[in-house]
């Protein structure tokens, strides 16, 4: 069971990669104050959706990167990202060109972090002291976690682009890996 996980993550992992590269290509065909637009959603604009989704990433990146020893090579690679959490409708990366730079490193880091990382360390139990106190977490839980949240929020980026009707459509995993 366990190099299921593994190839079950590096598949989600490429996937990931895949989908958010198609979905760049679609915002760049945008006028990029539509990107910025206040549009009603919780994260305000596309790109408060971006912020939030990259911003969750490195977060998580960085707690896998001091806890589990086959990842350390992740923190370091981090250092240059901000910690502070954002509000809703606030941007660290303002511009789709800042966002994709980021977003691709990203990227690149989860598919790394995957390949490093033994079969036999995604049933691991790591304890994390956050705002709620010390959890105990199943590696590969967070992981699917992790991708999930990536899943959510592509589809709200689609809403948003649906109401703006554009075109767009960066969901098959089964055309793309």
């Amino acid at each position: 069971m366990d190099g299921d996980f593994k190839e079950m993550f590096q598949t989600l992992a490429r996937y990931n990669k895949l989908t958010n590269q198609d979905m760049v290509k679609v915002l760049e065909t945008m006028d990029p104050t539509k990107l910025i637009e206040d549009l009603g959603s919780y994260y305000k604009s596309i790109m408060g959706v971006l912020n939030h989704h990259l911003q969750a990433d490195i977060g998580w990146l960085r707690i896998l990167g001091t806890h589990i020893s086959y990842l350390n090579f992740i923190s370091p690679l981090l250092e240059r990202f901000p910690t502070e959490r954002l509000s809703p409708g606030q941007l660290y990366w303002t511009s789709l060109d800042e966002y994709k730079t980021v977003r691709y490193e990203i990227d690149d880091i989860y598919e790394k972090a995957i390949s490093s990382l033994p079969a036999s360390e995604f049933p691991s139990i790591i304890t994390v002291e956050g705002r709620r106190g010390k959890l105990d977490y199943v590696t590969w839980r967070i992981f699917l976690h992790l991708f999930n949240h990536q899943t959510h929020h592509r589809g709200s980026v689609s809403v948003l682009l649906d109401q703006l009707n554009i075109e767009n459509d960066y969901s098959n995993l089964l055309w793309k890996v």
